[in-house]
């Protein structure tokens, strides 16, 4: 896991991955010594920012695979077409189709056999949603991510 956020970082390392700070003057060094050299095969983009697509084009192998679940704003890709092509990467980009797989996870969740729980840093009521978003946008107090309860 690549990732400028300490928390996310020692997150995604409490769940078994091995966590890099992608503010190293070399984030590519980092992983082509996992990989012996190689890159991703498999880039998945969950920022939504034109660094972030960047790096995940950086860190793409030749004929790897990005895939983009940050929502993106900006008018353009953070690489043109001509450098796709000479990675001959393919790159996907859409929203999870939530409820059409609710069926298979809500069991999962409900069962405890996924850890949800961790993932978020906050937990606040509705009502103090524009509090919550001044945190989660600052990254203040360690926030990874909001929970809003009803």
């Amino acid at each position: 896991v690549f990732d400028a956020i300490p928390e996310r970082l020692a997150l995604a390392a409490r769940y078994g991955a091995i966590a890099c700070d992608i503010r190293t003057p070399n984030p590519r060094a980092a992983l082509d010594d996992l990989t012996s050299g190689r890159g991703a095969d498999v880039v998945l983009e969950c920022v939504g920012s034109p660094a972030a697509t960047r790096s995940a084009y950086d860190l793409i192998r030749p004929g790897g695979h990005i895939a983009a679940a940050g929502v993106h704003t900006e008018a353009t890709l953070a690489f043109s077409p001509g450098e796709a092509y000479d990675k001959n990467l393919t790159y996907r980009a859409g929203r999870c189709p939530a409820r059409a797989i609710m069926e298979r996870t809500m069991p999962l969740v409900a069962e405890r056999r996924i850890a949800l729980a961790d993932l978020y840093s906050h937990r606040v009521p509705l009502e103090d949603a524009p509090r919550a978003y001044e945190i989660f946008d600052g990254r203040l107090e360690g926030c990874t991510k909001v929970l809003f309860t009803p």
